[in-house]
C-alpha cells in the first residue's frame, strides 16, 4: 500500500470525510497494483468515543483472537462468534429477559453477573445503572477477555473473575463448546446438551410445523455445534467474592451456569443472602431442580415469579425471577434514557454508509473507497495482513444448483460475493431448510452443518459446495 499526497482527488476526499463530526482525521491509501483505495479513519475521541476505543484495542494488541461484532446501531462489542453475539444481544437487549416482572436498577447499583460469557448483561446493567459496580465473574479465559475488551470499550466500571462460581473452593472440570460457548459449564453433558439446543432450533417464532427433514437437519447441525473441548478451571464462591470486593450488598444477582445453578446458590453465606436484593437466574428443570430453587429463595425471604421463553419450549430451561418483598424500589430505579450513559457514536457499519453518502453527494461520479480502517494514529504504519485476493464464485453446475436455491430464499439481490446470510435476515431454521434443499439436489455433505455459521457468505458458501464436488488430488507418485 501506499499513501495519497494530500493533494488532488485524495486531498478532496480526505477533506469531505474529515466534515463527518465522527471523524478526526484520515488518509486514503491504494494498493501498490492500484485499484479501489483504503481510507484508514482516526475516530473523534468525543464524538465516536466507541469507535475511538476499538482503534486504541487494537493497536494494543489487546483483541487477540476475538473479533468486532455489531449487533446494533449503538452497540460493538468484542466476541467469539458472530452469531452467538446476536443471539445474546437478542435476549438481553431486545428481549429484555432479565428486566422483568418488577427487576429494575438503582443508579450506582452493585451488580454480580454469574457466568458473564463475552459480557452482553454486563454491558446492559451498565447501560441502565449509571455508575453501577460490576463483578462478572466468567472462567473460560477468552470469553474473560473479552468481558474485559468489552468493559473497556464502553467504559463500564467492571471488575472480571476468571473463575466458575460454586459451592466451595477448588478447581472442576468443565466442557467448552468454542462454537455454542452459551452452553459450556461444569456439569455439561453433550447428549442432554445436543436435545436441548435441537429443540431451541426447532422451536424458533418461525418454526411451526417443522418437517422430519427439518429434525434431522436439527440433529446434525447441533452436533456440529457442540464440538467439545475440555478444560479445568479455578472454582470460587459468591461468598469469598464479596469478601475480596468488599460487597456489603448485592442490588442484582445474575446467574446462568448451565446445571451449576444450585452449586452457586450452596456459595452464599447467610450474612451475604441478607445483603442480597434482587437475583434472575437461568434454572435447568431436571430431577426437580426448579421446585428445589424456588424453595430455597422463599425461604431466604424473596418472593419468587418464573416464565419460560416459548422458544425453549422444548428445553427444561426456565428463568428465575426474585426480589424481597417490601423493599421499596431503590433511589433511582426508572426505565433508563439516552441521558443516563453517553452518546457512545456510531458503530462503523453505520459510519461507512454515512461516509459513503456523504462521498457520494460531495464527489460524485468519483470511485467510493473500497474499505474503511481505524486507527488512532496515522503515523503508525498499519498491521494489516497480507491482501487477500478477491472471492472469485466458479461457474459450474454446483454452484448453479447453491445460487437458485440462495436467490430463492433472499432474493436475486442477494446474489453476490459478499453477501452475508445473517445480514440478509437468516437465521438457524433458515440454515436448515436451505441445508436440506442443498442435499436433496446435490447428496450428502456438500456443505458441513455449521459452515453457515463460520463462513457465512454467498462467496465462500458457494467456494465450498464447489468444492466438495471436486475429486480429492492424487498423492505424487514415488520413483
Amino acid at each position: 500500500m501506499r499513501q495519497f499526497e494530500d493533494t488532488g482527488h485524495s486531498g478532496r476526499l480526505v477533506a469531505v470525510l474529515c466534515e463527518h463530526d465522527a471523524v478526526a482525521d484520515a488518509a486514503v491509501e491504494i494498493p501498490d497494483g492500484g485499484g479501489a483505495a483504503v481510507v484508514r479513519l482516526v475516530p473523534d475521541p468525543e464524538r465516536a468515543p466507541l469507535l475511538h476505543r476499538s482503534a486504541a484495542v487494537e493497536a494494543a494488541g489487546r483483541l487477540g483472537p476475538l473479533s468486532w461484532h455489531e449487533p446494533a446501531a449503538d452497540l460493538r462489542v468484542a466476541g467469539v462468534n458472530r452469531t452467538e453475539s446476536d443471539f445474546l444481544h437478542r435476549e438481553i437487549f431486545v428481549d429484555d429477559v432479565y428486566f422483568r416482572h418488577g427487576v429494575e436498577l438503582p443508579a450506582g447499583a452493585v451488580v454480580v453477573d454469574v457466568g458473564a460469557n463475552i459480557g452482553m448483561f454486563t454491558l446492559c446493567a451498565a447501560r441502565r445503572s449509571p455508575g453501577a459496580r460490576i463483578i462478572a465473574c466468567e472462567p473460560l479465559a477468552e470469553l474473560a477477555a473479552a468481558v474485559a475488551v468489552n468493559a473497556e470499550l464502553h467504559a463500564a466500571d467492571v471488575t472480571v473473575v476468571g473463575k466458575a462460581v460454586g459451592a466451595a473452593e477448588g478447581q472442576t472440570d468443565f466442557t467448552f463448546y468454542p462454537h455454542n460457548s452459551v452452553m459450556s459449564g461444569a456439569f455439561a453433558d453433550p447428549d442432554d446438551d445436543r436435545r436441548t439446543l435441537r429443540g431451541y432450533l426447532l422451536t424458533g417464532a418461525d418454526s411451526e410445523g417443522a418437517d422430519p427433514q427439518d429434525r434431522l437437519m436439527a440433529d446434525r447441525l447441533a452436533a456440529d455445534l457442540l464440538a467439545t473441548e475440555p478444560r479445568r478451571v479455578a472454582v470460587t464462591t459468591l461468598a469469598r467474592i464479596a469478601a475480596d470486593h468488599a460487597l456489603t450488598r448485592i442490588d442484582l444477582l445474575k446467574i446462568d451456569v448451565e446445571k451449576a445453578e444450585e452449586d452457586v446458590l450452596r456459595g452464599i453465606t447467610p450474612e451475604l443472602w441478607a445483603g442480597i436484593r434482587q437475583i434472575v437466574m437461568e434454572v435447568h428443570d431436571v430431577e426437580g431442580r426448579l421446585a428445589s430453587v424456588t424453595t430455597t429463595l422463599e425461604r431466604r425471604g424473596f418472593t419468587v415469579v418464573h416464565e419460560q421463553d416459548p422458544r425453549l419450549a422444548d428445553t427444561a430451561c426456565v428463568n428465575v425471577y426474585a426480589r424481597r418483598p417490601g423493599t421499596p424500589p431503590p433511589a433511582g430505579a426508572v426505565p433508563p434514557t439516552p441521558a443516563h450513559h453517553p452518546d457512545p457514536g456510531p458503530v462503523l457499519w453505520r459510519l461507512e454508509a454515512e461516509l459513503r453518502d456523504l462521498l457520494a453527494r460531495r464527489l460524485p461520479g468519483h470511485p467510493a473507497p473500497a474499505r474503511f480502517e481505524l486507527t488512532t494514529d496515522l503515523a503508525t504504519p498499519a498491521d494489516r495482513p497480507a491482501a487477500v485476493p478477491p472471492v472469485t464464485v466458479p461457474h459450474t453446475a454446483r454452484v448453479e444448483v447453491f445460487t437458485r436455491i440462495w436467490a430463492s430464499i433472499f432474493g436475486a439481490d442477494a446474489v453476490r460475493p459478499d453477501a452475508d446470510f445473517f445480514d440478509l435476515g437468516g437465521d438457524s431454521l433458515t440454515a436448515m431448510r436451505l441445508l436440506a434443499r442443498l442435499e436433496e439436489q446435490l447428496g450428502e455433505d456438500v456443505l458441513e452443518p455449521d459452515m453457515i455459521f463460520t463462513e457465512s457468505t454467498y462467496g465462500a458458501l458457494a467456494a465450498a459446495v464447489q468444492a466438495s464436488g471436486e475429486p480429492p488430488a492424487r498423492p505424487a507418485r514415488s520413483r
